[in-house]
């Protein structure tokens, strides 16, 4: 009799491979077995060489099992060697890729058996199960090998053994008895059957749905017969904890334990389940049967052509119409049956197509086809794809076209508009420029740019490094390099750059963005450079912090404190050394009456009216007195000269006062003793008074010096308000220039759309998607000019109520909030000083965002917003170190906007506070992008800061902090 394999043994065996070759691992088998390490040892392996390869060569996958069962066995030694040499947990490691190779196995096996079966059809040719085959004898051994295992488990209380069942990452459990009583069920096994707890329970107790699925009578059969039993892609249906039903698929093996007297006493259940692959197998199937039916009843213009002739096999009614012929031309040579093709390129392609074999494609194609008698220009894009007969010759051509007439004249629409748009950017006021291409060839630059590059029309149509070969070395070629591969807009204030300006270099001081262009399909094409120079204010600055360098150093130099009053906060900024002689703290913040405490008493008076006087309107505004400091407050007494000037805004209303103090104890002690002995002591008290002169002229000097630095300030501030009036115009004009041409593209559409509605077919989608896309766009142009005019806007200071101000926003809200059934909570917010129109922007941007960005439950229905308004005071050392305030004060008010949506990944959380930048597609939620920006642009107007915490699905709070 010839060797014969039991196919269904040889599965079990290898479907339990892992096992054995985990007990090894694990220190429980041996080492030396070789049915593990040589493929020439195991079962299949002897069938292989000693009769399948010979007997069988007719079957490919013979040779395929032979070539991965022998890379099983080779990986199984290489992993105890790995085990032997001390590598333990990475020969473990390999227990993963072990397991995909035995199941390649038993794949392989079940095709070959089916193969085997239909060639050799002898029932002598089988070997019967039991008798004592090498098959049955490595059953055996595996057998003993698990029964091992149980007794360690229940016998010896192995933890490490019992921690990896209950950590593994497939599904593994115990079932004693014939009732088979649940003893042991990992984690993975009770997720599998829906988060129950089966311990203690029989298998029909705990799992009532598997009456009538056959798997209590397997089970049964597993234990009388004490054979194993493996199944794949098995169907069954079970519940979860809440009673709901889910269909599974599983592969699964029933191995039954024997104890010391041959007897069965439970089963080992190992299983994983597949549901999501059977399920994407089953989907792909579908999906396929579709396809063909879809080829079949193709809605995309499709016709078949065959012979050399091209004789019109089938064509479905979409292609006829755009021929403009009926069904009666199936059958006719296309020459004939669309003869108006002659002289046109189409039957001299299709030729090439029948000789070459070679497919041919075209889009925005232009054929004239005679439709009603009448001579049209129809745009279509095709394809010719060559089908070749059993010779392997060209037998026919299938043709699919797409008719993108309307799409072609919305295109070329398009075009003018983007003229137009080419027009508005050459003729505006700010610099601006097109580069196209990775190499950023300068494709349109208007006249303000090519004046502050110090070029002319010349550079145009050549790439941005030969245009401007000085930028070599300084990093704006990779900068517009970065924002091209990156698509992320890039933007930096007061960049210097040094250019060939009248045939010498210059530094050239520029505000700039680099915003990406992007086609329809959303690639990058080029980068659009918008810059404002802003030398003049930069040298400005420059040169105000050189003369306070000079005013500090010369304080220095005098040994004065210098001091400042915030008259609208009531709070004082003191030097370190006017600290130190007031006994003030560094960190302490100073109110008006903590700065009077280490003033002695009756010197408070004199102090009080120097200050109201300085203070008054019409005064010249000059604070100048004398005062002693308390050695009980100050640590010793000094006599303090303070002098300082008040500032007065356009109203005549005081808003600070500034100064120096000097310590004249030692100048007043001298004053004194001097008085007792004038007579002989004359030239001292003369050389005393050159010397208190000669500070007064340094503190004259230094006062001037100021009083410069603000001269330059007004300065800088007068051309920044020139720069802010251009940009308003520049606005007015794009928003003018750019919302006319999309109200005609709206209307146009709405016409069309009106008209030709039920002939448009197909071109219907493409004119939603057009009115759609120009909708989006006008958006945009609005969301930009609030963008702008926030930008550009002065903040009108005056109180405003927070309450009041989001208020007003949740009634501009009030249909979201009902059609949401949001549920918001504010509390009691203070007033503080600010522009009440940008603060009513900020909270009416962030409650938008919060009720749009709602989660979805699992059954995808929207989660209910939950909002919370929040207000808390922080003293400025109390700020998270990522909080960085456009104007320094010694207290903040923190307001937190918290929601419960959708949350999102705080490695975005400076991104979503640039223009244009957005997490997800407008399919998913509607914006521009531009309304966290608003928000970050309100919040620095006002000299405050803002940040976002979140995680995604959890959530997000959006924290403002506005000085006080």
């Amino acid at each position: 009799m010839l060797p014969t394999l039991d196919f269904q043994q040889a599965k079990a065996n290898h479907l339990l491979f892992k096992s054995r070759l985990r007990a090894i691992l694990y220190g429980e088998g041996d080492a030396s077995d070789t049915r593990v390490l040589s493929q020439y040892a195991c079962a299949v392996g002897k069938w292989l060489y000693t009769h399948a390869l010979i007997h069988y060569e007719s079957i490919p996958e013979v040779y395929k099992l032979e070539e991965v069962h022998g890379q099983l066995h080779r990986l199984a030694r290489e992993l105890v060697n790995l085990y032997q040499q001390g590598n333990v947990t990475e020969a473990r490691l390999g227990l993963s890729e072990m397991e995909q190779r035995a199941d390649q196995v038993v794949d392989l096996l079940q095709i070959v058996e089916a193969k085997v079966k239909a060639i050799d059809s002898s029932p002598d040719m089988a070997v019967k199960p039991d008798e004592p085959t090498d098959g049955n004898q490595a059953l055996q051994a595996l057998l003993a090998q698990n029964e091992l295992l149980n007794s360690q488990i229940r016998q010896q209380a192995d933890q490490s053994l019992y921690n990896f069942f209950m950590q593994a990452p497939a599904s593994f459990c115990i079932l004693r008895g014939p009732d088979h009583v649940y003893e042991l069920a990992n984690p993975e096994y009770q997720q599998l059957i829906g988060g129950r707890n089966p311990l203690g329970q029989p298998i029909r107790q705990a799992l009532p749905e598997l009456e009538g699925q056959g798997f209590y009578e397997l089970l049964d059969t597993v234990y009388t017969t004490q054979r194993p039993f493996a199944g794949k892609n098995v169907q069954l249906t079970l519940l979860n904890v809440s009673g709901q039903s889910r269909v599974a698929y599983v592969d699964f093996i029933y191995q039954p334990t024997i104890d010391s007297q041959g007897k069965t006493d439970g089963i080992l259940v190992f299983a994983y389940e597949v549901t999501e692959q059977v399920l994407a197998r089953q989907t792909i199937e579908k999906s396929e049967y579709r396809f063909r039916s879809l080829v079949e009843e193709a809605p995309v213009a499709t016709c078949l052509l065959t012979g050399r002739e091209l004789r019109i096999e089938v064509a479905n009614q979409s292609i006829l119409a755009i021929w403009g012929k009926g069904r009666e031309v199936i059958g006719k040579p296309l020459a004939m049956a669309v003869p108006e093709l002659e002289g046109q390129p189409f039957l001299h392609i299709l030729d090439d197509v029948f000789t070459t074999a070679k497919a041919y494609s075209a889009s925005n194609a232009l054929v004239t086809h005679k439709i009603d008698g009448v001579l049209k220009d129809v745009y279509v894009d095709f394809d010719y794809k060559p089908l070749l007969g059993t010779d392997g010759l060209v037998a026919s051509i299938l043709v699919t076209a797409t008719n993108v007439t309307d799409k072609v004249i919305a295109s070329r629409k398009l075009e003018e508009s983007e003229v137009r748009f080419r027009t508005i950017v050459e003729q505006a006021p700010v610099a601006i420029a097109l580069l196209s291409g990775k190499d950023m060839i300068v494709e349109t630059a208007n006249e303000a740019v090519l004046a502050s590059w110090g070029k002319d029309a010349t550079i145009l149509g050549k790439p941005i490094r030969q245009a401007l070969p000085e930028l070599e070395g300084q990093p704006f070629l990779a900068l517009l390099s970065q924002v091209y591969s990156t698509g992320e807009l890039y933007s930096a204030y007061a960049a210097p750059a040094r250019l060939m300006i009248n045939g010498k270099l210059e530094d050239v001081y520029y505000d700039f963005i680099y915003t990406p262009i992007r086609n329809v399909e959303g690639i990058v094409t080029g980068v659009m450079v918008l810059a404002t120079v802003v030398t003049e204010q930069v040298l400005a600055r420059q040169k105000v912090e050189r003369a306070e360098a000079s005013l500090r150093g010369a304080v220095e130099l005098a040994e004065l404190g210098t001091w400042q009053i915030d008259l609208t906060t009531g709070i004082l900024d003191y030097s370190e050394r006017l600290r130190a002689w007031c006994g003030i703290g560094p960190d302490e913040i100073i109110t008006i009456e903590r700065a009077y405490r280490p003033i002695r008493e009756e010197d408070r008076p004199l102090v009080k009216a120097s200050m109201t006087h300085a203070m008054t309107p019409g005064t010249n505004g000059i604070y100048d007195v004398e005062y002693t400091l308390d050695a009980t407050q100050a640590g010793r007494e000094r006599i303090i000269h303070a002098q300082g000037k008040a500032f007065f805004d356009e109203e005549g209303k005081a808003y600070t006062i500034s100064g120096t103090a000097q310590d004249v104890t030692e100048q007043r002690s001298i004053q004194l003793a001097l008085e007792h002995r004038v007579q002989e002591r004359t030239e001292e008290l003369a050389a005393t008074n050159e010397e208190l002169a000669a500070i007064n002229e340094e503190l004259t000097a230094a006062s001037e010096e100021i009083v410069k630095a603000n001269k330059g300030l007004e300065e800088a501030n007068l051309h920044l308000t020139r720069s802010n009036q251009n940009l308003q115009q520049f606005a007015y004009i794009a928003s003018h220039d750019l919302q006319e041409p999309l109200r005609k593209i709206q209307q146009f559409g709405d016409l069309l759309r009106n008209r030709y509605e039920t002939s448009f077919g197909e071109g219907l989608v493409y004119l939603e998607r057009m009115q759609s896309a120009a909708s989006r766009m006008s958006l945009l142009i609005k969301d930009l000019l609030s963008f702008s005019r926030i930008s550009t806007r002065q903040v009108v200071t005056a109180s405003v109520s927070l309450s009041q101000v989001v208020d007003e926003a949740l009634d501009n809200l009030s249909v979201a909030i009902g059609e949401t059934n949001a549920h918001i909570e504010v509390d009691a917010l203070p007033t503080v000083q600010g522009d009440a129109s940008q603060l009513g922007q900020l909270f009416l941007n962030l409650l938008s965002n919060a009720i749009k960005f709602s989660r979805k439950s699992q059954s995808g229905e929207s989660t209910v917003p939950h909002i919370t308004v929040r207000a808390t005071a922080l003293r400025a050392e109390d700020l998270p170190v990522s909080v960085k305030p456009a104007r320094q004060t010694m207290a903040y008010l923190r307001i937190d906007v918290a929601d419960n949506g959708i949350g999102f990944d705080e490695k975005y959380r400076d991104r979503i506070f640039q223009v244009f930048q957005r997490l997800h597609g407008k399919n998913e939620f509607a914006g521009t992008g531009v309304g966290l920006a608003i928000c970050e642009k309100v919040v620095v107007n006002h000299g405050g800061a803002i940040t976002a915490t979140s995680k995604p699905g959890s959530g997000a709070t959006f924290s403002v902090y506005l000085p006080l």
